[in-house]
């Protein structure tokens, strides 16, 4: 068993070798004036190229949201991610991510949600480039089914090593 469990391992790092490393992330600042909140977020993610269409990730949510009535609430989400690049025109590319995210509020049971979130990239200089998502089709751990462009959106910069 420990011989399958290091060729697999090996295996593993050899095709990171391989890949291109890119690392980034994003903050935003989001209000709601019919629910009196604030959220403000930073989302550090990192990731290897594979291959010209193919890209695993994963991103770390660190998220406050206040309350005008209530006080705040802060949150925690893991977001691991295979990204599949639909569309090359010149540098700009469009793709989707298909991710499954865990989230732990303090004080509250932890949701998940498994979801497409289409996006594009543009290259802004050399190694760095701009990357936003808009949009999702979902569906969460309350038996929530979501489909929008309006209700998720992001915008980050990435370094690629």
């Amino acid at each position: 068993m420990r011989k399958i469990i290091l060729v697999l391992v090996a295996i593993s790092f050899a095709a990171i070798a391989n890949a291109q490393v890119y690392g980034g992330g994003s903050l935003s600042l989001r209000t709601n004036s019919d629910a009196e909140t604030t959220q403000i977020s930073i989302v550090p993610e990192i990731g290897f190229v594979l291959n010209d269409k193919f890209s695993i990730g994963a991103a770390l949510g660190l998220y406050t949201i206040s309350y005008e009535d209530f006080g705040s609430s802060n949150t925690i989400s893991i977001k691991p991610y295979v990204r599949y690049t639909l569309l090359t025109a010149g540098p700009v590319s469009l793709f989707t991510d298909a991710a499954f995210t865990y989230s732990k509020p303090k004080n509250h049971d932890g949701t998940w949600e498994i979801g497409l979130y289409p996006g594009i990239s543009a290259p802004i200089s050399g190694r760095l480039s701009a990357v936003a998502h808009i949009g999702a089709l979902s569906y969460n751990s309350n038996t929530t089914f979501s489909l929008g462009l309006s209700n998720i959106a992001s915008a980050g910069l990435f370094f690629n090593f």
